[in-house]
């Protein structure tokens, strides 16, 4: 099985209590309340309604980076490579499924400020990782981070290494997965760079992550998803993994309400898998801004069980 790419989403569903019964099982490790980011930027308070700061100047001496920020989509991808590596090979992986995948894992990144100026960034499902700030050759600031996770799945370890200037960031980002000797999986190293400009985001425009998510089974056999709001998010993003046939979440729906039904036959079929299916819920601010700490409603499956 080729390695998951998507770090953040792989490490909350590894952190499920596989024993989860009828009520589900939420998590929510890596949660930005805005009362939280309220309380570490220095240039918002929660529930405020203060605007994003304005671009900086960089003046070549300046290493401050002035408000909170998120990568802007699509990517501008310069190098997509990586390969899965096994006992006896190692077999190139394709060039678009890297891109699809690293550009769904980064699309839920979140930097943020606080009052001392210094950075943290925060991913699904881990507790935010707190960045270096130096001066870059040309005058914008790079903007560093390692991190290394351990869970059931094994240890994923990343390096980031990104130059910001006038809004646009150029990024080096390398992933390597080493499996766990307990799961049928093959170790794999990715390495792309990127162009994407950011955007400036104030703290109430950050929503609180949702709360308390469970599932209950509707008419022929549906999966019935609900969980309770987070405060100022207008939508949500509901994730789906079925751990016999996917290597990664995908995306199911974005939905206004609180609650979510998977009549598919794809869920249906699998309900009763070796494994189970995980679903993930993700808050959506009014301008599209997400939070990174996602609930995760699991579904035991009969490895689990029994």
């Amino acid at each position: 099985m080729v390695a998951v790419l998507a770090l953040g989403l792989l490490l909350v569903t590894a952190a499920c209590d596989d024993s989860a019964g009828q009520q589900g099982t939420t998590a929510s490790q890596g949660v930005i309340a805005t009362a939280t980011v309220g309380d570490v930027t220095s240039t918002a308070t929660a529930g405020s309604e203060a605007t994003a700061p304005p671009a900086p100047v960089w003046d070549g001496a300046d290493l401050h980076v002035p408000g909170n920020f998120v990568l802007v989509l699509p990517l501008q991808f310069t190098l997509a490579r990586g390969v899965v590596i096994s006992d006896s090979d190692v077999t190139p992986l394709d060039e678009g499924t890297i891109r699809a995948e690293i550009t769904e894992e980064l699309r839920h990144l979140l930097f943020v400020i606080d009052s001392n100026s210094n950075m943290k960034v925060y991913s699904p499902g881990v507790s935010p990782v707190s960045a270096h700030l130096g001066r870059a050759a040309n005058g914008g600031v790079q903007i560093t981070y390692s991190q290394n996770v351990d869970s059931q799945a094994g240890t994923v370890s990343i390096t980031f290494e990104g130059t910001l200037l006038n809004e646009q960031f150029t990024v080096h980002y390398e992933q390597y997965y080493n499996p766990s000797a307990f799961i049928n999986a093959n170790a794999s190293d990715v390495v792309v760079t990127f162009n994407a400009r950011i955007r400036w985001i104030a703290a109430s425009e950050i929503p609180a992550a949702p709360r308390n998510g469970s599932y209950h089974f509707g008419a022929g056999g549906a999966i019935v998803l609900t969980w309770q709001t987070g405060q100022h998010a207008v939508a949500y993003e509901v994730y789906r993994q079925i751990s016999d046939v996917d290597q990664q979440f995908q995306l199911l729906a974005t939905v206004k309400g609180t609650s979510y039904t998977d009549s598919s036959s794809l869920a249906r079929q699998n309900l009763h898998s070796m494994r189970g299916i995980t679903y993930a819920i993700f808050s959506v601010g009014p301008t599209g801004v997400e939070n990174p700490g996602a609930i995760v409603v699991a579904i035991p499956g009969q490895a689990s069980q029994g």
